[in-house]
Parts: C-alpha cells; sequence; structure tokens
C-alpha cells in the first residue's frame, strides 16, 4: 500500500473516480456505500431500540426479587456500552460516509468502538469475578473485593486509550481527505484485538468454575450460552481483520461485521434478565413463590445468612424448608437482618401454607456469621435497605 500523505493537498476524489483509486490501492472489488448499509443501520437502530424497550420494563419491575437478583444497573452499563460500540462499529465498519464529525477517525475508532467494547466485556468480567468470589471462595463482595476490580480496569482502559491518543497518528489511524478513508495501523488493530482477548478469557475461565452454582440464578447455562456468543463475536473479528484487512470495501463483510456485533451484544444482555423478566409479565407472584422457595432449597439463603439456630421458644417456625410465622412488628425486628429475611420469606408464601404458633414463644436466639453482614452489598455498590437478602447482592 502506498503512503497515503504524498497525496495530502490534493483535491479529494468523488464517485467512480474514487472507486477506481480504492480498487488500484487495495487489489480488491470496491463496494460503494449505498441503500443495503443504511438498512444496516437501521435493523441495529431497531434491535437496540427493542433492547431499550425491554430495559424500560426491567427498570419499572426493578423491585421484583428475581429481577434484582441480575444486577440491573450493570446490564444497564453493558447496554449503553454496547449501544456506544455500535455506533463506533458504523464509522469504523465503513457504513457512514466519512464527512463532517465522522472525519475523526481517532475519537471514534478508539474513544468509542474500542472503548465501549472493553467497557461491556470488563462489566461481564466483573460480574462473573463477583459470583465466584461469593459462590466459590464464599467471601463477601464489598468494600477492597469491590474497588480494587472496578479501579484496575478504568486505570487500564484509560491509559491504553490515553496513550493511543498522544502517540502520533500514524501508528493509530488517520484520515485522508483525498480518498475519504481512515487508515489504521496494523500493530495497532492487532494490539487492540489481542487485548480484547484477555476480558473474553477471564470470563471463559470464571464461567468454567461456577458451571456448579445454584441453579436458582441459572448462571449455569447462562454463561455457557454468554461465552458462545462472545467467542463468536471475538473469533469473527479477529478472522475478518486477519485475512481481510480492507473488510470496511466488501459490502458482506462490513455489514455482516455489524450486525454480529449487534445480535450477540442485545442477546447476552436478553440472556442475563429475560427469564425473570418473562415470569414478571406472565407469572408475577406465583414464580416469585416458586424462585423464592427454591432459593432455601438450594440452600443459598444460609450460605449468605450464616448459621440460623432458631430455639424452640420461637415465634416462628425454623429457617428448614418449612413455612414461617411473621413475628411481631418492632422496631428491633425492623432492623434485624435475619428477622427481614424471615418476613421476605413469609410474605410469598400463601395464605393456606402458615401455621400459627401452638404456645406462646419468646423471640429466637439468632446467630449470624460475618460473612452475612459483609455480602449485604449489591453488585454495583449501593446498600439495600429492602427485604431483598440475599438475591440483590448478585
Amino acid at each position: 500500500m502506498i503512503d497515503l500523505h504524498v497525496l495530502d493537498g490534493l483535491s479529494p476524489l468523488h464517485g467512480e473516480e474514487r472507486i477506481a483509486f480504492l480498487e488500484k490501492l487495495t487489489n480488491i472489488n470496491v463496494a460503494a456505500i449505498d441503500g443495503s448499509d443504511l438498512a444496516t443501520i437501521i435493523a441495529v437502530a431497531v434491535l437496540y431500540l427493542l433492547t431499550f424497550m425491554f430495559m424500560c420494563y426491567v427498570w419499572y419491575n426493578h423491585d421484583y426479587q428475581p429481577i434484582r437478583a441480575k444486577t440491573v444497573k450493570l446490564c444497564t452499563i453493558m447496554y449503553v456500552a454496547g449501544l456506544m460500540w455500535m455506533v463506533g462499529d458504523f464509522q469504523m465498519n465503513g457504513l457512514v460516509e466519512l464527512t463532517g464529525a465522522w472525519k475523526s477517525c481517532r475519537v471514534w475508532v478508539v474513544w468509542v468502538r474500542i472503548l465501549s467494547s472493553y467497557i461491556y466485556s470488563g462489566m461481564l468480567m466483573i460480574r462473573f469475578y463477583a459470583l465466584e468470589r461469593i459462590f466459590n471462595q464464599s467471601k463477601p463482595y464489598k468494600g477492597r473485593a469491590m474497588y480494587i476490580p472496578a479501579i484496575c480496569l478504568v486505570v487500564v482502559l484509560l491509559a491504553y486509550c490515553l496513550s493511543c491518543q498522544f502517540v502520533e497518528g500514524k501508528y493509530i489511524t488517520e484520515y485522508f481527505d483525498y480518498a475519504q478513508i481512515c487508515v489504521v495501523d496494523d500493530r495497532f488493530r492487532y494490539a487492540s484485538i489481542g487485548l480484547m482477548w484477555v476480558p473474553w478469557t477471564v470470563v471463559l475461565v470464571l464461567a468454567a468454575r461456577l458451571r456448579n452454582i445454584q441453579s436458582t440464578f441459572n448462571e449455569r447455562y447462562e454463561s455457557l450460552v454468554i461465552c458462545i456468543l462472545a467467542y463468536t463475536i471475538l473469533i469473527k473479528t479477529t478472522v475478518i481483520h486477519a485475512t481481510h484487512p480492507f473488510y470496511i470495501f466488501e459490502k458482506s463483510y462490513r455489514q455482516s461485521e455489524t450486525l454480529i456485533d449487534a445480535v450477540c451484544s442485545c442477546m447476552i444482555i436478553l440472556l442475563m434478565l429475560g427469564y425473570p423478566t418473562y415470569q414478571c409479565m406472565f407469572r408475577r407472584d406465583e414464580y416469585e413463590k416458586e424462585w423464592v422457595q427454591k432459593l432455601r432449597k438450594d440452600g443459598v439463603v444460609k450460605k449468605y445468612s450464616g448459621n440460623l439456630q432458631v430455639g424452640s421458644a420461637s415465634g416462628y417456625s425454623q429457617m428448614d424448608g418449612s413455612t414461617f410465622n411473621s413475628p411481631p412488628k418492632t422496631n428491633y425486628f425492623e432492623k434485624d437482618p435475619i428477622d427481614t429475611i424471615h418476613m421476605s420469606l413469609n410474605t410469598h408464601m400463601s395464605a393456606n401454607f402458615i401455621t400459627q404458633p401452638t404456645v406462646a414463644h419468646r423471640r429466637p436466639a439468632v446467630e449470624f456469621s460475618a460473612l452475612h453482614m459483609d455480602s449485604v452489598v449489591s453488585l454495583d455498590g449501593s446498600a439495600d435497605t429492602n427485604p431483598a437478602y440475599p438475591w440483590h447482592i448478585i
């Protein structure tokens, strides 16, 4: 490929002359941008609009316990990052004419396309790390365990993008007005793709370690499908950039590259939130009741809450799969997290299953580990004052 800098100062080419020049430059048949590229953009926009409507419904029902278990805030960050990723795809994949603001190659390639895709995969990596720490390591996800990975991710991404910003353009990407194209340096191209493999490899390793997670959260199969979708994006991008460096001039490659990114990125979010949202639409109360019962059956409440030792002098049943009676509502019970769990579970049991105490009892002796109190922080770092233990944790 010739050095396009020698053409600086010449009048820009247009139409057939531009296409002919690009074909000589790349030795391939160059397909001009046409209505099918616009249709691709519209299809992606519709897909993300539908996903946006889905996210609005999820947020409207954010207090529904099975939905809260899926970290809605983190999924929202992933959605915004995915949306910016797609906008960057439009420019980087050659679906739009490079005029006006689209000429800012470094902004769109580095700060929009690449950074947003890193944020998307990084958020998913952090979520899997939280599950790994809670379920496999039996440690709380708060404090340093929460902030250090997030800070490290931010530092690495900013360091990489800032270094790309201040390096000379010919080593990253630059715009050539004569041919109206952005040229990406191969070293930068492969470095960016290589860095993309890091978070997705971590996600794959953590997904393998989480294969025996309790079925309450449906993470086993979701993680498998998420990894398949993620590696579909990753392998597809790596292969196309390695074998077709001028893919942006070939209609089938640039459109499929964009559509696959859009479909897979939306499907990952829908997989994480779809099942509880579907149940919220059509079986809201029944599913929440089943979910709470299964939560206890899987032993997740005990895992988070420590050992519950409820003596015989109890005003309600022991948390062992049997039914419960609500304790007296006093200021003490409103503040005690263990009683909050009991009261929360009790509200989801139908009246037919409630049993009354046969004798008057005193308040149970409750013993819980430090892990319980350490775990009462959601993945997004906000404390949860509502009776949502333990499903708001992840």
